[in-house]
């Protein structure tokens, strides 16, 4: 098999350290000059998109295009932007404090529909043809049910296709589908969470792939958090085994990944989403 890169890209790390822009100091006194609740809120919409925009590029350019320049076609894999998830969950909360599975999976794998949508777009405004993906696209076969679903296999010829073409598949992660034998047809279903880390070793193991590389708003797995201990230590590279016997388990990376990874063979990087020199945390999971 080719070489496939596999990149999966996080929330924080699409949305950006800058929810705003590098301008976010001004943005206080840029709101206490519009007269209505609804115009802050426009000036509010208009710099998130903006600085989402910048954010994307940046993405694309340090860490995608180089790739396709070399005549390799990657596969990419994204979650939804930073609390975008949160967000649509406690919207259907707020709808209702029991709502339907089918339903709430379909509100909430929007979020990764938008990010691997934007994403496409500014790939192909790079000049290097993309494809946005749904799970169901990407052949991403789960269990029954469409709330925490498990994958159970992918059918990969799709995204093969966009390959053999050097089109660069976007796949929306945390999802998938399902066959409902009660309605006797395929329905969506989304993973558990932090499911794109999943989404991504599947495909790495669908492909034939050695590994694949989560990139994260870390440059790797830290003893401790590295956001809240000045003390944190990064380790360069550490057994599947040993890393499921942390407690508590590190947030960079969804143990039922690790566990995917580890019955596959397919190893993980952590690295820094944000400097692509940095050499991050190998997670060996292939024995």
């Amino acid at each position: 098999m080719d070489e496939i890169p596999v990149l999966k890209f996080g929330g924080l790390t699409l949305q950006g350290l800058r929810r705003f822009g590098p301008d976010e100091e001004r943005l206080l006194e840029n709101c206490r000059q519009q007269e209505t609740l609804n115009e802050i809120y426009r000036l509010l919409a208009e710099r998130r998109n903006i600085a989402r925009a910048q954010r994307l590029h940046q993405i694309a350019r340090q860490f995608i295009t180089p790739i396709c320049e070399q005549g390799i076609t990657p596969v990419v894999v994204v979650s939804a932007f930073d609390w975008a998830t949160d967000k649509l969950s406690q919207l259907a909360a707020c709808i209702s404090p029991d709502p339907s599975p089918r339903e709430y999976a379909r509100l909430l794998m929007s979020g990764e529909l938008r990010a691997n949508a934007a994403l496409s777009i500014t790939l192909e405004a790079l000049g290097f043809a993309a494809r946005s993906l749904t799970g169901r696209e990407a052949g991403i076969v789960t269990d029954t049910g469409p709330v925490d679903g498990v994958i159970c296999r992918i059918h990969k010829g799709h995204v093969l296709e966009l390959l053999e073409r050097k089109i660069v598949p976007v796949v929306a992660g945390f999802q998938g589908y399902y066959y409902d034998s009660n309605e006797q047809r395929d329905e969506v279903s989304i993973l558990g969470r932090g499911g794109s880390n999943l989404t991504a070793v599947a495909l790495a193991h669908a492909l034939k792939q050695p590994d694949c590389v989560m990139l994260s708003n870390v440059d790797g797995v830290y003893d401790k958090d590295p956001n809240s201990f000045d003390d944190a230590k990064k380790v360069d590279e550490i057994t599947a085994e040993e890393l499921l016997t942390w407690d508590p388990f590190p947030d960079v990376i969804q143990r039922e990944a690790v566990e995917y990874a580890v019955e596959h063979g397919v190893n993980i990087w952590i690295r820094s989403g944000f400097d692509s020199t940095l050499p991050g945390t190998l997670i060996v999971c292939k024995t």
